[in-house]
């Protein structure tokens, strides 16, 4: 079973658990099978990206996420995750997408994202990380440390994608309040090292 809302993330330690919703694998659109719109130059400013979403339990905390076609770092677009008036200090919000994993067995992957976080808070965080889900098991892999409040930086995480994967989660978190800005995402292959002569 797919699970895909966040439970908590432990603001002491910026440490992410993600957890969700059954759904099927056959269930996700056939033009999902590879990540889309990653530079959010797709869809209305003001809007939520296309091919994006925020989790149940993000918009219930109190998160929002959409298009800027303003103060962005490449291109033309790109998108902004809003925690609103009512969100707790010790709450997360993550936009997110989802695509098959198929593609993706075995490899090692890295996922990274040019992120800002406006707060005034020095506590609250930007973190990546993607999940993976088969049948019986599922793998997660986070960026721990995050990003703290500041200039726009490149962030990133790595893990090896399991070879029973059926469907893969990326997602751009925020804990606390504040502003996040994200743009220029990319899920690649890491290259393999050559081998010592």
């Amino acid at each position: 079973m797919i699970r895909l809302a966040i439970f908590g993330l432990l603001a002491c330690g910026g440490f992410a658990q993600m957890r969700g919703l059954g759904v099927p694998p056959d269930a996700i659109a056939p033009d999902a099978a590879r990540p889309a719109n990653l530079g959010f130059e797709s869809g209305e400013a003001g809007s939520v990206p296309p091919e994006w979403s925020v989790d149940q339990v993000s918009r219930l905390n109190g998160y929002s996420a959409a298009v800027s076609r303003s103060d962005c770092h490449g291109g033309r677009a790109c998108a902004i995750l809003t925690a609103g008036p009512q969100v707790a200090r010790n709450n997360a919000g993550a936009l997110m997408q989802v695509f098959s994993g198929q593609p993706y067995r075995g490899k090692r992957m890295r996922l990274r994202a040019w992120v800002r976080l406006e707060s005034e808070s020095k506590r609250d965080r930007i973190h990546l990380m993607f999940l993976t889900d088969g049948e019986n098991s599922t793998a997660e892999f986070l960026d721990r440390s995050g990003v703290r409040p500041g200039a726009w930086t490149q962030a990133e995480v790595e893990g090896k994608v399991p070879w029973h994967a059926d469907l893969i989660h990326i997602a751009v978190v925020m804990t606390g309040k504040g502003k996040a800005w994200i743009d220029d995402v990319s899920f690649e292959e890491v290259s393999a090292s050559p081998s010592p002569k």
